[in-house]
């Protein structure tokens, strides 16, 4: 019996695959929830001394509650 993918948050929707790495629909649930960002931003290899400030922003956000 297959989980609830909808109801999952984001980081139980990504370790399941990689705990079930022969279930094509949990792989297809979490591909549908990564395309699902509206505005993602890539970087070039040039922009790579942007991480550590990258990282510490995310850290920020997800300290942040939701309103």
């Amino acid at each position: 019996m297959q989980p609830d993918f909808k109801s999952m948050n984001h980081a139980e929707l990504r370790a399941y695959p990689l705990e079930q790495r022969n279930n094509s629909e949990a792989f297809h649930a979490l591909m549908d929830l990564l395309m699902a960002d509206p505005d993602p931003k890539y970087y070039s290899i040039d922009e790579l001394h942007l991480l550590p400030q990258l990282i510490e922003e995310r850290r920020k956000a997800k300290k942040q509650p939701d309103h």
